[in-house]
């Protein structure tokens, strides 16, 4: 096999990584076991960011490489953590629960094939518009994490259904949410969240149930906030 194939190969490999971690955290949610599916959903959002990555830096992007990641976040941030919400907790809401998690499912596939696109016609990587499904599936698996520690037997039924549908929400929204690079240059907004990353990762080792949680959290209100100030400027 020539390089030239090999370079086109490995960011295929981590996507489809990507998807074979969701879909054992699918079985993971169909055994009742919800907070290690919601930590499968975060390892899936790890090797997410970095299929694109290496894409860009082996300059091995293709329209197959782009169908396979959309396919696969479709499956790995909108389907799983769709049915984890609702196992976990909104199937009591009956018919409700059922609505919430198909809006969520259906705003997840309206993001990604408005991405998808708006991809399609420009090579030049953008700002997201509306929060980007990873993130959006990152809050709910991070929220159920958060609650087997701290929340422990009161589940708070009700505000997951709340997080579901502002998560849905957002992802159809116009808020603008800048991607952490552009190109090979990193942006001052960018250095500040990859430097948050990084004092994460040195405390989530025995605060991982709730920096997970922290930092999903900021990423999200930083869109909005910024959302807000910029169109006071206008």
């Amino acid at each position: 096999m020539s390089w030239q194939k090999i370079k086109y190969f490995i960011p295929n490999l981590f996507t489809a990584t990507s998807l074979i971690i969701a879909f054992f955290a699918l079985r993971f949610i169909y055994t009742g076991n919800f907070v290690n599916a919601s930590w499968f959903i975060a390892i899936s959002m790890l090797l997410d960011g970095i299929d694109g990555k290496i894409a860009r830096l082996l300059k091995a992007q293709s329209k197959f490489g782009a169908q396979f990641d959309t396919l696969t976040d479709f499956v790995a941030f909108g389907i799983v953590p769709g049915l984890l919400v609702y196992e976990f907790v909104l199937a009591k809401f009956g018919l409700i629960g059922s609505i919430t998690t198909i809006i969520y499912i259906l705003c997840g596939g309206y993001r990604l094939t408005r991405f998808s696109l708006k991809n399609h016609k420009s090579n030049v990587k953008q700002s997201f518009i509306g929060l980007p499904i990873p993130a959006a599936a990152g809050t709910i698996a991070s929220a159920i994490i958060f609650n087997q520690y701290l929340w422990k037997k009161i589940r708070l039924a009700e505000s997951f259904m709340v997080i579901t549908l502002v998560v849905a929400f957002l992802m159809i929204s116009k808020i603008e949410y800048l991607p952490l690079d552009k190109g090979n240059r990193l942006s001052k907004e960018s250095k500040f969240f990859l430097i948050m990353a990084f004092l994460s990762l040195m405390i989530a080792i025995k605060y991982s149930y709730i920096i997970f949680l922290i930092w999903i959290m900021i990423y999200i209100f930083y869109g909005i906030i910024r959302h807000f100030i910029l169109k006071k400027k206008e």
